[in-house]
């Protein structure tokens, strides 16, 4: 099953308004959680609901990003070292809150990912800019972007306005194509996820 289909999938079976909910429960508890190994566990968990629903979930390009923090937290040395190379030393302490760091990052951003959609209606004004600027957001992670060196602004440039010409031109009353998900299980599914992400912190408070 292709991405596309993936994400009609996801349509069908998960509504908005529940899965933004639960994506705001997930986040409450990622930044509740003191431990890194529950943070990572979310961290996987989204990623995997990402992919499951029709997301890009670019590997190579979130290790760059966890490997970027971490590199920039070594910068500043603390606790016990434990390797030099010359110049360089990598410290416990450092290291410990560079992963952590990161990884909470990274969940934050998948999260967000995995549990906002463009189809999440607001009301009033400010809420069908709010809708627009996600759809924009959706777009933009969707579109496969290449970037030349010699031209780097006037493509990036050429992405964004093709992609705000796309909105300019979409009828706000246009329905979706894809018929929105009220199903209970899909909502059973998002509740039971969320009530996950709070048990480590749950189990931690009541010792």
């Amino acid at each position: 099953m292709d991405r596309l289909a993936l994400a009609e999938r996801a349509r069908r079976i998960f509504d908005p308004y529940a899965l933004a909910a639960a994506g705001l429960a997930v986040i409450a508890a990622l930044l509740f959680q003191p431990r890194l190994e529950p943070r990572a566990a979310v961290l996987l968990g989204a990623m995997a609901f990402s992919w499951g629903t029709g997301r890009k979930v670019p590997v190579l390009g979130t290790a760059l990003v966890v490997l970027g923090i971490v590199g920039a937290n070594l910068l500043v040395p603390v606790g016990r070292v434990l390797a030099a190379w010359g110049p360089i030393r990598v410290t416990e302490t450092a290291l410990r809150e560079g992963i952590e760091k990161a990884v909470t990052f990274e969940a934050l951003i998948y999260v967000s990912k995995a549990a906002i959609r463009s189809d999440l209606r607001l009301p009033g004004r400010f809420g069908g800019t709010i809708a627009s600027a996600l759809r924009c957001y959706e777009r933009i992670l969707e579109t496969r972007i290449r970037l030349r060196r010699a031209s780097f602004l006037e493509d990036l440039d050429a992405v964004l306005l093709a992609i705000y010409d796309e909105e300019l031109s979409r009828s706000p009353d246009r329905p979706s194509a894809v018929p929105t998900g009220r199903g209970a299980a899909g909502t059973a599914f998002l509740v039971l996820a969320a009530a996950a992400a709070w048990i480590p912190y749950l189990v931690r408070a009541i010792r």
